[in-house]
């Protein structure tokens, strides 16, 4: 939670508007110019002001708060002490039991959950928590999507903490057709070294990948060193390390497109989760004639393919559910975790969409029924009349009292169903709902 101190800005360092001021179109067109349209790494000073970082540092700890209470490990935590990666479940425990306290800045705590220890924290998915902070990252990001477009896969987002000398794990490259925009929130420096494929020469048996042996290969490096505040943009493909000497925390928001093929695998894989039903059956060894492939009927009985089962069309219908589920989420790749908290929706009370985001509307293939998604979750739900007018007047901005959005439905139920699709609409983070 924020908490001013005496020399912030009486606005919220994080408020929407003063986002969209900073980081208007004219800042992402520099952007693009300096880093050759997302080609060059480099190094943006006129990012984050002190207060800005300062807030996103306490969200940061925020969320291992969180994780610690309730989640623990299962979102992709990973912790490294003294260069040793901790996999016993018994010695997380024991971390996650020393979360932040929200008296605590990150110093504090990094003196009793570590004391001299050097330590490295890695945490996936990132965009899942800490609305406060996804929901400014989208601000900020909002005008480079409308610039650039969305990315094939969407926008990941990776928390880098530590006091460690360099990235645990070494000379690496990430995913192909990863690019980066790291926020780098301090309070200590960070130095970045790249190599293009023909400058990161390894000697014949020498391990190139993690390769923790970085002194030899230094000199043939680029290096930017960024501090409290920075941004630092890394294009896709690159090998690359993370060098530090003090305690530092990063939100790296990656780019995701991946090669045609890598692509197709991804969609496939979604068609599979999709339409493939679950069986327990197990096959016997084939005793027919080679030329007999009945067996593979039971097998491929379990896909469920619509219409007239043509897999190159069902892979299009998968890419534009992915693309609405993008669109909704101001282009982050995973859903935030829903609130548990239900709130009491009067007709006075007032329903406001949680901007940047948006919700998307599209008729299901049942007919009488719709498509809604809301922060990359969709819902499917029986249309009514006044439905999709409700989700597009959501959508203009603006607070609007619940009796107002009821009289917008013309249905003899409309209270009833106006009053359900907001729970849901709450409880998956695309509105907020407040007393008046």
């Amino acid at each position: 939670m924020y908490h001013p101190r005496e020399n912030d800005a009486i606005e919220n360092p994080l408020a929407p508007a003063r986002l969209r001021r900073q980081f208007d179109a004219d800042w992402w067109t520099g952007f693009l110019d300096r880093s050759e349209q997302m080609s060059r790494p480099c190094v943006f000073a006129d990012a984050l002001d002190a207060g800005q970082a300062r807030l996103m540092r306490r969200q940061v700890l925020d969320i291992l708060a969180e994780l610690g209470q309730t989640h623990k490990a299962k979102y992709g935590y990973r912790l490294w002490l003294d260069g040793r990666k901790v996999d016993e479940l018994e010695e997380l425990d024991e971390h996650f039991a020393l979360h932040p306290l929200p008296h605590e800045d990150i110093e504090d705590w990094v003196d009793r959950a570590f004391g001299k220890r050097k330590f490295g924290i890695i945490l996936n998915r990132g965009e899942k928590f800490s609305p406060g902070l996804s929901q400014a990252i989208a601000h900020i990001l909002e005008p480079a999507l409308k610039m650039i477009g969305m990315p094939t896969e969407g926008i990941l987002c990776t928390v880098f903490i530590g006091n460690y000398d360099m990235t645990p794990l070494g000379i690496h490259k990430d995913t192909l057709g990863k690019s980066v925009i790291h926020f780098h929130l301090g309070p200590g420096p960070k130095t970045m070294y790249t190599w293009r494929d023909d400058d990161y020469v390894t000697a014949p048996g020498a391990k190139r990948y993690n390769n923790r042996d970085i002194a030899p290969h230094l000199p043939s490096a680029t290096r930017h060193t960024f501090g409290e505040g920075q941004l630092y943009f890394m294009p896709e493909n690159l090998f690359h390390l993370g060098t530090q000497d003090e305690l530092s925390i990063g939100i790296a928001c990656w780019f995701y497109n991946r090669s045609d093929q890598d692509f197709a695998g991804e969609l496939l894989r979604r068609v599979q989760e999709a339409h493939l039903r679950p069986s327990g059956i197990m096959l016997k060894a084939d005793r027919r004639p080679v030329d007999d492939i009945a067996t593979v009927e039971s097998a491929l009985s379990l896909l469920a393919l619509p219409g007239d089962g043509d897999l190159r069309a069902l892979m299009r219908e998968v890419y534009r559910d992915l693309r609405y589920s993008l669109f909704s989420n101001a282009g982050y790749r995973n859903s935030p975790i829903p609130r548990e908290d239900k709130p009491a929706i009067r007709p006075d009370s007032r329903v406001a969409v949680e901007a940047p985001y948006r919700m998307l509307c599209r008729p299901a293939d049942e007919a009488g029924r719709l498509e809604l998604y809301v922060r990359g979750t969709k819902i499917a739900l029986g249309n009514f009349p006044g439905l999709e007018a409700m989700v597009d007047r959501l959508n203009g901005g603006g607070k609007f009292a619940v009796e107002d959005i009821v009289a917008m439905v013309d249905d003899p139920l409309a209270e009833k169903k106006v009053h359900y699709l907001l729970g849901m609409l709450h409880r998956y983070r695309g509105i907020a709902v407040t007393p008046h």
